[in-house]
C-alpha cells in the first residue's frame, strides 16, 4: 500500500559542474510543490532534460511536465559535443 501523499517526499537531483544539488519537497505541501515546479521549469528552459520515477527504485523515464507525485527526479544539463 502506498503512503499518503501528505507523508511522501519528492527529491530532485540537479546535475551541474559542482557534481549535483538536491531539492526535496513534501508532496502534501503546496508551497514546497510550487518551489520544486518553479525550479523544474527554469531548468527545462535552460536546456536540461528530466528523468523521473514514481518510486526511487523504479526505472526512470523522460519527464516533460512537473509531476509532484514523482518520488525521484534527475535533472541533467544539455551535453555539448566538440
Amino acid at each position: 500500500m502506498r503512503k499518503a501523499l501528505e507523508s511522501r517526499i519528492g527529491e530532485m537531483s540537479i546535475m551541474d559542474a559542482s557534481g549535483h544539488k538536491e531539492l526535496k519537497w513534501n508532496m502534501g505541501d503546496p508551497k514546497e510543490i510550487a518551489a520544486a515546479q518553479e525550479t523544474f521549469d527554469r531548468l527545462l528552459e535552460k536546456g536540461y532534460s528530466a528523468f523521473g520515477s514514481e518510486q526511487k527504485a523504479e526505472t526512470k523515464h523522460v519527464v516533460k511536465e512537473f509531476d509532484p507525485t514523482l518520488e525521484d527526479l534527475v535533472m541533467v544539463p544539455r551535453t555539448v559535443g566538440g
